[in-house]
């Protein structure tokens, strides 16, 4: 019984009657408007016809009757020369009597398929009879005259030949009339035929076109309830992408999260003094953290790739720059194995292409890397060849070779299928998720590319691709940034560079490791930050706390990071805001960008992603300018070699203008901008004296009249910089001209 229905419950014969019954009315519609257009055609047709035809025959009624009065006028006109013996009356007799007999002729022609042939010829006889006669009397008058030749018109010939003639005349005309009539009557009936034709083709037409809405309207409604279903599906689907996205998201977080304090504090200990072997057991965990990470990272590209979230960039780089990169990142794993490394660039390919360099690195990266994996001793080769260069674009053929355990020919077509493994055990003993070839595989179709292997056991395996890459013309960007790996980090040295000491950072995160790895980081860097455990606190400390940058973990319980930026931006904060987040999806990015972040440091990060993110936000150091440093003369002039004036006054100045200055700074950071506009007053004196009036005046000015806005956090700084660099110089300026005078402190 269920097979009746289908999966909406109608039954199955219903569905085929809906489906094609109104397809059915609207061809048996056309086909009997076809057959009724066709009968009315040819009604119209055969009226039309009949029509001409009775038009005809009356036209040979017409040439009879016309004969009947040409003969008869013949006949006046030979009576009346008969009686009054005057000529004129048959002057024309002969040229008449011919005239009538041709038409009697044509007539007769006529008249053939209405009459028979014996009944034409009698017509005909009859006519030649009846002016033959005439002629006669017109002959018998001229030569006898008188009654003799009248006594003929009385004689029973001339009776004759007039009866004959009319009985002949009236036989035609009752013959052309009688066909008249018939076709009178056949017009009649083709007349209702055509009407009652013409008055049912409305009715059929409104019909077709109403079954024609009909169906029109089913299939609207059909497709509505489809696109429906359509939307159902599809909402259900996004419904399932989302649990999957959120799954996805909240299973880096949780990985990453402890990744990124296991491989920070590994690189803190590296920079610490170790013995040997802990130096080896720190390397070892740093490996095992990274390989870890590796594995998170394919899954998230495999992820990336299903979901249709993978983007691939259109900008310029350099091949040479990227196989440099893929040196420097294999190159431990390269020493540890003991393999020889070597890579090949063909010089014909152009030095700068246009496409993605970094799923480039990362395609080489994959296929180098597990060529290292399985091969024990020997050698991994790269090489790029130039396979067909054009005006506009170059492909490439990229050849990544090994010399390790090889691939068996029956399992070559089956290597970039997911979590497919050669053989049994091989993902214990070389470790790895199946993933690896899959993606790459993947990230070359999705270009455009192609991708094979040829393998021998025992012998090693070369993985090929051709991609091609559009030529490029724009200088490269050189930031100090290949366009290189994301997914894999690389081991880099001991990082020592530093931010400036009067950098303020504040660290946002409810993990206890994380900030304090975050605080052994910046300490190094030599900046001053403060830490918080919440969204609510940092909130809080904004309110009488000024910082240059805001590190912001996304993923805290109560307020997230997200939440928290947007808090902040509502409340007038401008303060750049970085997001620290496990998650490294791109949708993530445009996330916090909507909150108002700054910018995204993805975990697990190291000391010099860390660096790179936050010295865009360091101010440039203030280099006062001639005309704004101390007006030493002037100093001079005043003191006179007065000792006690120089070891009060202006030594004095400099003893003191470092503490009012970091005074300064410390009720700046703390926005207690009533104590701002007080030393910057009294601090206008002391430049005064010193003969600082130009550049440092206006910043005294601005820090004077400074109200504490949020808006004007990052000038305040500015400004603040700007009286910090004049003091310095100040401070130096007095000490190297009259710190050297006997008897100076």
């Amino acid at each position: 019984m269920n097979g009746l229905f289908n999966h909406k419950g109608l039954p199955r014969f219903f569905k085929f009657l809906t489906d094609y019954v109104f397809l059915l009315l609207m061809l048996v519609g056309i086909a009997v408007n076809y057959y009724f257009e066709m009968k009315v055609n040819r009604a119209i047709k055969r009226y039309t016809a009949n029509q001409e035809q009775i038009v005809r025959f009356q036209q040979y009624s017409g040439q009879l009757s016309q004969l009947n009065k040409r003969i008869g006028s013949l006949e006046s006109s030979v009576r009346n020369f008969g009686i009054t013996g005057n000529e004129e009356f048959v002057r024309n007799h002969g040229r008449e009597s011919e005239a009538v007999i041709r038409e009697s002729v044509l007539i007769a022609e006529n008249l053939r398929p209405l009459a028979t042939a014996q009944m034409l010829d009698a017509f005909k006889k009859s006519v030649r009879e009846k002016t033959a006669f005439e002629s006669k009397l017109i002959y018998h008058f001229r030569e006898s005259g008188g009654e003799a030749s009248r006594t003929l018109l009385e004689t029973p010939e001339s009776i004759l030949s007039s009866e004959r003639f009319n009985l002949n005349s009236s036989v035609l005309a009752a013959r052309v009339n009688r066909e008249i009539l018939a076709l009178n009557k056949t017009q009649d009936r083709e007349k209702l035929d055509i009407i009652s034709l013409d008055y049912a083709m409305p009715h059929l037409t409104s019909f077709i076109f109403f079954v024609i809405a009909l169906f029109v309207l089913y299939k609207i409604l059909q497709v509505y309830r489809l696109n429906k279903d359509l939307n159902t599906a599809v909402h259900s689907e996004q419904q399932a992408q989302l649990i999957k996205d959120q799954f996805m998201d909240n299973m880096t977080h949780e990985l990453r999260s402890p990744l990124n304090s296991v491989l920070g504090y590994t690189a803190l200990l590296l920079k610490s003094p170790l013995k040997e072997d802990q130096q080896k057991f720190v390397k070892a965990i740093r490996t095992s953290g990274e390989l870890l990470l590796n594995v998170i990272n394919e899954v998230l590209d495999y992820s990336k790739i299903k979901s249709g979230y993978i983007h691939f960039a259109d900008e310029p780089f350099s091949l040479h720059n990227q196989f440099n990169a893929l040196a420097d990142i294999v190159n431990d794993k390269l020493q540890e194995k003991q393999l020889y490394f070597e890579t090949f660039i063909d010089p014909t390919i152009p030095p700068t292409l246009r496409g993605d360099g970094s799923k480039l690195l990362q395609v080489l990266l994959n296929l180098t890397f597990n060529a290292i994996k399985f091969t024990s001793q020997g050698r991994i080769s790269v090489m790029a060849d130039n396979m067909h260069q054009m005006p506009d674009r170059t492909w490439i053929r990229f050849t990544v070779s090994d010399t390790g355990i090889g691939i068996p020919q029956e399992k070559l077509p089956h290597i970039f299928e997911r979590f497919y493994q050669v053989q049994d055990g091989v993902r214990s003993k070389y470790g790895g998720t199946g993933l690896g070839l899959s993606i790459t595989k993947q990230i070359v179709t999705l270009q455009g590319g192609q991708i094979r292997a040829e393998s021998e056991p025992g012998k090693g395996t070369s993985i090929i691709f051709e991609l091609a890459f559009l030529h490029s013309q724009e200088p490269l960007q050189t930031d100090g940034k290949d366009q290189g790996l994301e997914p894999m980090p690389s081991v880099d040295p001991v990082f020592r560079k530093r931010l400036p000491a009067s950098m303020r950072i504040l660290v946002v995160d409810d993990n206890a490791l994380n900030r304090e790895l975050a605080s052994f980081m910046l300490k190094d860097m030599g900046v001053q930050f403060k830490t918080v455990n919440s969204g609510q606190e940092a909130l809080e400390i904004l309110q009488t706390e000024i910082f240059e940058v805001i590190l912001m973990d996304v993923q805290m319980p109560v307020m997230d990071g997200r939440d928290t930026a947007k808090r902040i931006r509502q409340q007038g904060f401008n303060v750049p805001i970085i997001a620290l987040t496990a998650y490294s999806q791109e949708k993530e990015k445009k996330r916090c960008a909507d909150a108002g972040m700054n910018g995204y440091l993805s975990k697990p990060f190291k000391e010099k992603d860390l660096f790179d993110i936050l010295e865009p936000y360091a101010l440039d150091e203030i280099v006062l300018e001639k005309e704004g440093a101390v007006d030493v003369q002037h100093l001079k002039n005043i003191a006179r070699d007065n000792q006690e004036f120089i070891d009060t006054v202006i030594l004095r100045i400099a003893e003191t203008l470092p503490e009012e200055i970091a005074a300064l700074r410390k009720a700046v950071m703390e926005k207690k901008h009533e104590r701002v506009n007080q030393l910057s007053h009294d601090m206008k004196t002391t430049f005064a004296v010193l003969g600082m009036t130009n550049g440092i005046q206006e910043s005294l000015h601005y820090l004077e009249s400074w109200t504490g806005n949020h808006r004007s956090e990052a000038k305040v700084l500015r400004m603040l910089q700007v009286v910090e660099s004049a003091g310095a110089e100040a401070t130096i300026q007095i000490l190297e001209n009259f710190s050297a005078h006997p008897g100076a402190n």
